[in-house]
């Protein structure tokens, strides 16, 4: 059985376009966090990071916390290049 952390959602207006951004754990059994910007209503750019490269995630907590830190890291990012 597959374990998966709640996600993280965003909203944001960033040089006159609305930007939504969705993270989410896809557990146990894929092994990926997948971050996805959406620009006006449309999949913008898509961004995976497998567990093997978060130092740790033997835990819900550690998973969840390595989420939160990953949504935080597209949030900066779609700053700096939208």
């Amino acid at each position: 059985m597959t374990s998966i952390v709640p996600g993280e959602n965003s909203d944001l207006f960033i040089n006159g376009f609305q930007i939504h951004i969705q993270t989410e754990d896809w557990g146990t059994e894929q092994k990926i966090l997948m971050s996805r910007i959406f620009k006006n209503g449309s999949v913008f750019k898509t961004f995976k990071l497998a567990y093997e490269k978060i130092e740790k995630v033997e835990t819900e907590s550690l998973r969840r916390l390595a989420l939160v830190k990953f949504h935080q890291t597209i949030v900066d990012w779609s700053y700096s290049e939208i």
